[in-house]
């Protein structure tokens, strides 16, 4: 486009001419990503960055405002996730060195593995000494339920500890059930024995009228006779 200027007029390059210092109306025109930009809820637009600040300071701030009014510190993703991580592969390397061993009619040192080795290897639940995802490709390695892909593992190791948890609790509550169980029957078998030791009393107070009534007929035999001697 050729652009042409006068003492009074002129043409931009873009098409918007001005005449004596006002344009013609005619806005430039700005090439445009095509990417959608958030919204803040009033209108305006805001950048990702923006948001993800904006994020991490509101994080910031309740967490803080959590320890200071409750004493408690709300423990982060990353950390969440190393923790069902670090029980899931706890409890799965373990329960197949059980079972390994159980075919050979061994039995499982537990406390072994959960106090010395597995800490050695690798750490503590909650305190893991591997990333996350250099733990899920080993756990992939070893068994063929997990996904080579790291961040598939991941999912799948939290999905075994979430599993494994509930089967946990379920099992407690049935233990308690049977317990409560075992008390309802205790107090049962102690009624029936109240009811044994109050039947006594009753059979004691029918030979005591036994007795009363052979009382009586005594004292009338003693009546007959002292009439007859007279």
């Amino acid at each position: 486009m050729v652009t042409t200027t006068n003492k009074n007029n002129s043409r931009t390059s873009n098409g918007a001419a001005t005449f004596n210092g006002k344009t013609n109306g005619v806005t430039p025109k700005s090439k445009s990503t095509g990417l959608p930009v958030p919204s803040n809820g009033n209108g305006t637009r805001r950048s990702v960055a923006s948001v993800e600040e904006q994020a991490n300071a509101l994080l910031e701030r309740v967490r803080t405002t959590i320890v200071k009014k409750f004493g408690v510190k709300l423990q982060l993703r990353e950390k969440r996730l190393q923790t069902k991580i670090g029980h899931a592969i706890k409890e799965k390397i373990g329960l197949d060195i059980a079972a390994q061993l159980k075919k050979r009619g061994k039995t499982m040192n537990w406390q072994r593995w959960n106090n010395e080795v597995f800490p050695a290897l690798f750490g503590q639940p909650d305190a893991l000494r591997h990333d996350i995802e250099t733990l899920a490709l080993v756990m992939a390695k070893l068994y063929d339920v997990f996904e080579l892909d790291p961040q598939e593992a991941i999912k799948s190791l939290v999905k075994f500890n979430q599993e494994s948890l509930a089967k946990r609790n379920s099992y407690l509550q049935q233990e308690q059930s049977n317990t409560d169980d075992d008390i309802d029957d205790l107090e049962d078998d102690d009624l029936e024995d109240e009811d044994d030791d109050e039947e006594p009393e009753d059979f004691e107070d029918e030979e005591d009228d036994d007795f009363e009534e052979e009382d009586e007929d005594e004292e009338d035999e003693e009546d007959e006779e002292e009439e007859d001697l007279e």
